[in-house]
């Protein structure tokens, strides 16, 4: 039998410890390293290249998703198949397209679990069914509604895309018309413009479209 070596990268040591005693009780795997941040879940798979590495999106140092790139870019053929407790479809999409393999969820059963790793292994992309069926919802939304943002998009000046990146970036009225060296209330005002626009609602949803539109990365 085939045993496929494996890397767990997750801050949480305790995480870290049942998942290595539950990939010990499978034959076909072999855990051969682990890291508790992201700088050191790339340098640590980049020395030992496990077949998988197991990685969560939300560590210090260096944030899983920023790891998935650069270990896509120097060492290409590591899978990464992500485990998080996070299903918004912004870290799964930015996961995905910065080069992961898979993307399954901390409650998943340990059933899913191996059945991801073997798909990963096999070259084939994995997705928790609970994460396929949110991305297909909001795929299906969209559909209806993206036409009309898309022409909206195109009606945006420069500075109301400006302030849409800044706001999606998390900053407040008060930094972005501190940077831009315009008031407060013009701020809000050029965000209620933009909001009407591209019929949003919520500073959530702005934030939605400005990383879809690629406006901001995660």
């Amino acid at each position: 039998m085939t045993t496929h070596r494996i890397m767990i990268a997750d801050d949480h040591a305790v995480l870290r410890d049942g998942l290595r005693l539950l990939l010990s009780s499978y034959p076909q795997f072999e855990v051969i390293g682990e890291a508790d941040d992201g700088m050191t879940a790339v340098a640590t798979a980049l020395q030992i290249k496990p077949d998988v590495l197991l990685l969560d999106i939300a560590m210090p140092n260096m944030r899983g998703i920023e790891a998935i790139l650069e270990l896509k870019r120097l060492e290409p053929e590591i899978k990464i198949l992500v485990l998080s407790m996070h299903d918004r479809e912004e870290y799964v999409l930015q996961a995905m397209k910065n080069g992961a393999d898979g993307y399954i969820l901390k409650k998943s059963a340990a059933a899913e679990l191996v059945a991801a790793l073997n798909h990963v292994i096999s070259g084939e992309i994995y997705l928790s069914p609970s994460v396929s069926r949110h991305l297909v919802r909001n795929w299906l939304r969209d559909e209806e509604s993206m036409a009309g943002v898309s022409r909206a998009e195109t009606e945006l000046s420069e500075r109301e895309r400006t302030v849409l990146k800044l706001i999606a970036e998390g900053r407040s009225n008060k930094e972005v018309a501190s940077l831009l060296h315009i008031s407060a209330k013009t701020v809000e005002t050029h965000r209620a413009r933009i909001m009407s626009k591209l019929e949003l609602r919520t500073v959530p949803d702005l934030v939605r479209y400005a990383i879809k539109s690629g406006l901001v990365d995660l």
